[in-house]
């Protein structure tokens, strides 16, 4: 990675930026019903009228003794609710563990969503973690969020543990970190991408317990992202109102616009048929040679398989597509020792288990040159002012892919981002923040460096739009850290 030119990394003031509210309280008012006092007078009464009214108090008395005892005596008393131990942030305290959160019972409304994603235990995994965290926070992301962390040292892991119980507790009671053994060398080998689909699988067996639960966690949302994603907007099951672009297959769209059993959704990555055509087919099955992933057409492995994070599939779905995928990743890295082995696996998974996907070009951002594959038409789409601002109502927020993956360079002019690029310390009271582009037009400028070519003005703007709005998200959560974590004085807001 070339060093960037240091005015990228110049600072200057900038006023901490504020959380949403949280939610307003209600109050109820009670009121009374004013009474008049009553004179006191002298009345003279008969001997007969007092026996009388003495009769008509017992009377009186008498029943309403035996109303109150049938209506209210013989009733069940009500259990009392416990009280929720608050955090600092009000809301439930997060229970750091090796598990993930509860799991909850079939609905027949909106079903419970477990949003994860992988990491290592390095410094640079743990600020991509805060950023993924927070914005899973700031987007409000319903259900849960969980950071399978792999291959920790004893260190690494009490300080991950540290960080979550003061920093990541205070933006969700939801937000939780499951801790799995180190299985990169599972086949021999050293393939590091082995942790992600045996640390879901582990999450599965031993964090959700999922056959033991079953009956709760079938008809649930499992959604696989990547730790250098930004979540820029909420990502759930129904997207029947949303704006998502979906590719074009002999298949066709979705009926029902959901996530469904037998309907898993995925992000359309640019390798097409590769996991078809570059892998020896016969060593990966040789175990399953009826398989129908031998059998799939090649309209079908260029347009229903060749799929990536963001994966989404209900429980029993994603619970039997991990299972096989972690069958076959460890034969496809062996004839396929690349990069792209476990992605590989998944596409070669779902083939095999005739799940083919519905692949979405607009759920991520991620390399400016690849035309209609991805989101950047939506980008392309916005109005020039509103390139270089954070969202600020939700009309704004759902003209939006679902989320950034900045894996790639973005550079233009002297503005540089890259996850390589920035300090493992960004997160910190000391350091900084980056200097943020002008408002109006955001960075200009030709590429320099690597990319000594003239770009099209739409490239220019989309280089635009992930430069600023990477600086301006990274500031605004080390602002919010700065905040929370800092004591008097000591933050550095330059």
């Amino acid at each position: 990675t070339p060093t960037p030119p240091r005015s990228c990394y110049s600072l200057y003031s900038s006023q901490p930026s504020t959380m949403p509210q949280p939610a307003r309280q209600v109050a109820r008012r009670i009121g009374g019903v004013n009474s008049q006092q009553h004179q006191k007078s002298k009345l003279k009464f008969a001997p007969e009228a007092i026996l009388f009214g003495l009769f008509f108090i017992w009377l009186t008395v008498c029943v309403q003794f035996y109303r109150h005892h049938d209506g209210v005596l013989d009733q069940p008393k009500q259990p009392q609710q416990q009280q929720a131990k608050p955090s600092l942030d009000g809301d439930s305290a997060p229970n750091i563990r090796i598990n993930v959160p509860d799991t909850t019972a079939k609905s027949n409304n909106f079903p419970e969503h477990y949003m994860t994603f992988s990491t290592a235990c390095s410094a640079s995994q743990n600020w991509q973690a805060f950023m993924f965290f927070y914005y899973a926070h700031k987007v409000q992301q319903p259900g849960h969020v969980i950071r399978i962390a792999s291959a920790c040292s004893e260190q690494q892991q009490e300080e991950i543990i540290k960080f979550h119980e003061t920093t990541i507790s205070k933006l969700s009671s939801k937000f939780s970190v499951h801790f799995t053994p180190d299985f990169s060398k599972v086949s021999g080998d050293n393939y590091k991408y082995y942790n992600k689909p045996f640390g879901i699988q582990h999450w599965l067996e031993h964090g959700m317990k999922y056959t033991e639960n079953k009956d709760k966690l079938e008809d649930a949302i499992i959604m696989i992202l990547d730790p250098d994603m930004i979540l820029l907007r909420p990502l759930t099951y129904d997207f029947t109102d949303s704006n998502v672009l979906i590719h074009k297959s002999k298949k066709g769209a979705p009926k029902i616009r959901k996530v469904m059993h037998g309907q898993p959704w995925a992000s359309l990555y640019a390798f097409g048929d590769g996991p078809f055509r570059s892998v020896d087919l016969k060593h990966v099955f040789a175990n399953h040679t009826n398989s129908p992933a031998l059998r799939a057409t090649k309209e079908e492995q260029s347009n229903n398989y060749p799929g990536g994070p963001p994966y989404m599939a209900t429980g029993r779905d994603m619970y039997a597509i991990v299972t096989v995928w972690c069958e076959l990743v460890t034969r496809v890295h062996k004839v396929h020792p690349g990069l792209l082995g476990e992605m590989f696996g998944w596409s070669l998974a779902v083939a095999h288990l005739g799940l083919p996907h519905t692949l979405a070009t607009s759920f991520m951002l991620s390399n400016v040159d690849v035309g209609e594959t991805e989101g950047f038409p939506l980008i392309d789409a916005l109005e020039q002012d509103d390139i270089c601002k954070l969202p600020t109502s939700i009309e704004t927020e759902d003209k939006l892919p679902y989320v950034i993956h900045y894996c790639q360079m973005y550079w233009l002019g002297e503005w540089l981002v890259s996850k390589y690029n920035i300090a493992s310390s960004f997160f910190s009271c000391e350091e900084p923040l980056l200097i943020e582009p002008p408002k109006d037009t955001g960075p200009a400028g030709e590429p320099r460096g690597i990319r000594k070519r003239r770009i099209r003005p739409t490239t220019v703007k989309r280089e635009q739009f992930v430069i600023c709005q990477m600086i301006l998200r990274l500031n605004d959560a080390a602002t919010w850290f700065k905040d929370q974590t800092c004591d008097d004085g000591t933050a550095n807001y330059t």
